[in-house]
């Protein structure tokens, strides 16, 4: 069993940009006003109640998903792939509700590729990651969930509905220590 510990408290998530950019905990806001369930957060439905298709067909392994503008930018799509673990699907999804709310202006398409899961990745990859962390593990829930599951990687992945890898991810971006995060 891994255990996860405190180690200091980085800020919290941006706020909403002047260019009418939504942080995650602002779409954590407006997905509680659409009666969206947010712990764990309901991604298929938010993503239904935005108004973006949502598409889970098997794509190559190493394409988790993409996110595209119809012609005209008349609407968007997620694609998903369908071949991966629920739980991958869920932070594929809310990695592409990143590019949209984080991306959408800089450019129509985006296909996400395994590769930029890990250190790789360049700006707008890190940022719709962070995004995906932020949505699916929001701040001050996960560090309550750390303590009250006494630090158990895997048992704040289930809660969350996410990898352990996630977990992991989220709890050193929050400045947590602990098994496997030196």
């Amino acid at each position: 069993m891994a255990f996860i510990r405190r180690n200091s408290t980085p800020p919290k998530s941006q706020p909403m940009t002047s260019s009418g950019q939504f942080s995650a905990s602002q779409l954590l806001e407006k997905a509680k006003t659409l009666g969206v369930c947010i712990l764990p957060l309901d991604i298929h439905s938010l993503t239904k109640a935005l108004g973006i298709d949502l598409l889970a067909i098997p794509m190559d392994d190493n394409i988790s998903g993409s996110l595209s503008a119809y012609p005209n930018k008349q609407g968007w799509l997620i694609k998903v792939n369908s071949l991966h673990h629920p739980n991958r699907q869920r932070f594929t999804i809310a990695h592409e509700l990143g590019h949209y709310f984080k991306h959408r202006n800089e450019q129509n398409d985006f296909v996400d590729q395994n590769f930029f899961r890990n250190s790789e990745s360049n700006r707008i990859e890190t940022e719709a990651n962070r995004f995906a962390g932020d949505l699916l593990m929001p701040e001050d829930e996960f560090r309550l969930a750390v303590k009250s599951l006494s630090g158990s990687i895997e048992a704040v992945a289930q809660k969350f509905m996410v990898s352990t890898l996630a977990v992991r991810v989220r709890a050193k971006a929050l400045g947590m220590k602990g098994h496997g995060l030196d």
